[in-house]
């Protein structure tokens, strides 16, 4: 039997202590001792003789027969890349190619950066239908009694990993870099030891490809086991694909433009998302393309992110704070009038400590809140690095603001040795404050902006641009607006304020929860609608989905915005009629109320979010 290992040369001369296999058995005079030892040490053993050759190229693994054929013979040329070619028509959804992965990479047991989905081809006659009010769902086929068998065409498995696509979203959104798309290669990989594990690349991936570790406090994912194709090896789902379904191809890196409706398999996102690589073959095609996924339009409830939701209602409602409050005195100054210096103080301390508190309660969202310090490295690309990078600067400024109006309280109370001791030459001008106010609303703005941007970005349907940026900007104009009226009443005796800004947050609460009950707060809608079909049908997922798992949390929603909305008017009634207490207790009781119904809204928001997937497999 041949041998993969060097054969040694039989020219080599030996000592006499290698000779003989018992240097005792002659005379001691012939030992030596130290001469053996040398020689010993200057020899290679079996298992530096292996590595040496394989670095060499004088061998390759045993199993390199079967795979080799699977690999590209040369490496990616100028404007090409490695991805996956997947054959579904050898695809028996083994699973092997994910056991392998999770073996090879040591995944925890519910981890899994490949999975195998089912597409249900054909529609069967005796396939039983439901119809509720909100959607039509179909049952799974019986197998048995269907027209359609599997021996003819009636299931498809489907294998999916990363696909390392041309404009990867999780490398665009993340905020510390910890993405980096490999120049020769094109392989995508995460930098475990750079990443804070916000999980925001979980959103920006449209394949929900990376996966979060609450172990270790950071997102994992495939890598396309680039060591072993360094050193010609197989990545572990080629190899252990029984058969040989998957391979690794040379592609374009720049495709022709990609069709509009363009998928990679039904149901899938639009390739025109992140310009996926995966190559899907098959001799059938057109049956592939009118498959349905196994587990289509059967959602579940999607994480809270809660500390996200409060930091978002925080922010929101302290810039809304200090927008009605300058609204109104600017108001009042066209009307001749003076906005009282207590309640912009009031205001001002109020809004600084809701966008502390905020702030403070977000870095809980973070696997590694220690490593947040570096979350402004992605300020060029990322929406999250500029949200976090404005509503700091905004922190900054309001505290600014903050000191410079009520330091005339402070200098009252400061012992006259203190003030002695400072210069006669600092004066503070009186234009100061509202020059920092206004700073602070400008950055403010800017960063509540880039917080619904980072939303926006991932380019889910139901968090577009006019179904986010309304939602975000009204929680600031409706809780702002009875916060910002109770602290003017409570300081003042501004009835034209506080009724003004009561009325602002009645209507907009009331505008607000009437939009919603259209979108999911209420029954389906069956006519006088202009929606795409495809945006009607995920609206439609979403609101059952609030009506079968999120009832509390959207009851919470409704009678919050409801009570909010009465308390604000009982509020203004009390100030016509001189009732100044009992209107205080009323704009109370509409804070809290409208508190948590914009908190409910935004849990729904993240909870109830619903969007194509690759196709899953029934359980």
């Amino acid at each position: 039997m041949s041998s993969t290992l060097p054969v040694e040369s039989k020219n080599v001369r030996r000592s006499a202590s290698s000779r003989s296999p018992l240097p005792f058995s002659q005379g001691e005079s012939d030992f030596d001792l130290v001469g053996m030892l040398l020689e010993q040490q200057q020899s290679l053993t079996a298992v530096e003789q292996f590595s040496e050759a394989h670095s060499a190229g004088e061998i390759e693994p045993s199993q390199s027969v079967y795979y080799r054929q699977l690999l590209p013979a040369t490496p990616p040329q100028p404007g090409q890349q490695l991805a996956f070619e997947v054959n579904l028509d050898s695809c028996s959804g083994c699973k092997a190619c994910v056991v392998a992965c999770h073996t090879m990479n040591g995944l925890e047991e519910t981890e899994s950066w490949r999975k195998v989905g089912t597409l249900t081809i054909g529609a069967a006659e005796s396939e039983q239908v439901i119809e509720t009010d909100d959607v039509i769902m179909p049952t799974a086929i019986d197998i048995e009694t269907s027209p359609v068998t599997i021996a003819g065409s009636g299931i498809q498995h489907v294998t999916t990993a990363c696909h390392h696509c041309e404009d990867p979203g999780c490398l665009n959104g993340c905020p510390v870099k910890a993405y980096v798309k490999e120049p020769v290669t094109g392989i995508v990989r995460h930098l475990d030891d750079q990443c804070i594990g916000c999980k925001y690349c979980t959103m920006m991936c449209p394949y929900e490809v990376p996966k979060y570790s609450k172990r270790l406090g950071i997102v994992r994912k495939c890598d396309m086991c680039h060591q072993r194709l360094k050193t010609g090896e197989a990545p572990a789902c080629v190899q252990s694909c029984p058969n040989e379904a998957i391979a690794i191809r040379t592609v374009e890196r720049v495709r022709p433009d990609v069709d509009a409706d363009e998928r990679l398999v039904p149901d899938a996102p639009l390739s025109t998302l992140t310009r996926p690589t995966t190559q899907y073959v098959t001799g059938r095609a057109e049956q592939i393309r009118k498959a349905i996924p196994q587990d289509s339009s059967i959602d579940e409830v999607a994480e809270s992110h809660w500390p996200l939701a409060l930091m978002l209602i925080g922010t929101e409602v302290s810039v809304g704070m200090i927008a009605l409050e300058r609204f109104v005195a600017l108001g009042m100054w066209l009307n001749g009038s003076v906005m009282p210096i207590e309640a912009t103080r009031l205001t001002a301390l109020v809004s600084l400590v809701i966008a502390m508190v905020g702030l403070n309660i977000a870095p809980l969202h973070l696997g590694q809140p220690l490593r947040a310090w570096r979350v402004f490295l992605g300020l060029r690309t990322s929406w999250l690095s500029r949200e976090a990078v404005l509503l700091g600067k905004y922190v900054g400024a309001l505290v600014l603001a903050t000191v410079l109006l009520w330091l005339p309280v402070i200098a009252a109370w400061t012992p006259a040795s203190l003030s002695e001791w400072i210069p006669q030459w600092v004066v503070v001008p009186s234009w100061a404050s509202g020059a920092a106010l206004a700073a602070s609303l400008l950055l403010g703005g800017a960063g509540l902006y880039s917080s619904a941007m980072i939303y926006i970005a991932t380019r889910r349907e139901l968090w577009r641009f006019n179904r986010t940026m309304p939602r975000f900007l009204s929680t600031g104009l409706i809780v702002g607006a009875s916060l910002t009226a109770l602290a003017v009443m409570a300081t003042t005796e501004s009835k034209t304020a506080g009724n003004l800004l009561l009325l602002i947050g009645a209507m907009a609460g009331a505008a607000k929860l009437f939009w919603e009950t259209g979108l999911y707060l209420g029954p389906a809608k069956t006519s006088g609608t202009r929606r795409s079909s495809s945006t009607k049908t995920l609206d439609e997922r979403s609101r059952r989905l609030v009506q079968t798992h999120l009832t509390g949390l959207s009851r919470v929603r409704l009678f919050g915005g409801l009570i909010g909305v009465v308390a604000c008017m009982f509020a203004m009634a009390g100030i016509a009629i001189g009732w100044n207490t009992a209107a205080l207790l009323m704009m109370t009781l509409a804070t809290v109320a409208f508190l948590a119904g914009e908190s409910s809204e935004r849990l729904l928001y993240f909870m109830s979010v619903v969007y194509d997937r690759m196709p899953g497999t029934l359980k």
